[in-house]
């Protein structure tokens, strides 16, 4: 294993190329313009600022009304190092996450492909928006991720 010393000069190394800081930048910039699209075209979801994350996430919260009041909430969250971008339903607090979980993961969600990663903490249930994102395209990813992220938030409200 290498020494944090030696991880450091690899890591200084990369940003001395330059292009992690640009891909990094473009990534948060995009998730701005995701974030602003969101309150434009629904008002009425209260929507948080951008968390920036430590390159291993980075994303920024929405809730409407119903989930709000239960202690609920939707992260639309770009994952760094698969490099794409899923969906989660997060709560306020893990007393909360442990009481919907159940619940919802015994649901079958027949338009949604949901799954909850033991190791994710963060997250009661989760679907996978893009595997692989085109920024290129970025008004089509927008509509993407914007039709994922209500096909989920309908089939949790169903299901609640």
């Amino acid at each position: 294993m290498k020494t944090l010393n030696e991880l450091i000069e690899g890591y200084t190394h990369h940003l001395q190329q330059g292009k992690i800081q640009i891909a990094y930048k473009g990534i948060l910039e995009f998730l701005g313009k995701l974030r602003a699209e969101f309150i434009k075209k629904h008002p009425h979801y209260d929507v948080s600022s951008i968390y920036q994350g430590h390159m291993d996430m980075s994303y920024f919260s929405l809730s409407t009304k119903l989930l709000k009041d239960k202690g609920l909430k939707i992260a639309i969250v770009y994952l760094h190092e698969p490099g794409n971008f899923e969906v989660w339903l997060s709560a306020r607090n893990r007393d909360i996450a442990k009481s919907y979980a159940s619940l919802l993961n015994s649901n079958i969600f027949a338009d949604v492909n949901v799954f909850h990663d033991l190791n994710n903490p963060d997250a009661i249930i989760e679907c996978v928006l893009t595997p692989t994102p085109n920024f290129e395209d970025q008004s089509s990813l927008i509509d993407a991720i914007d039709q994922g992220v209500e096909k989920f938030i309908k089939a949790i409200s169903d299901s609640l």
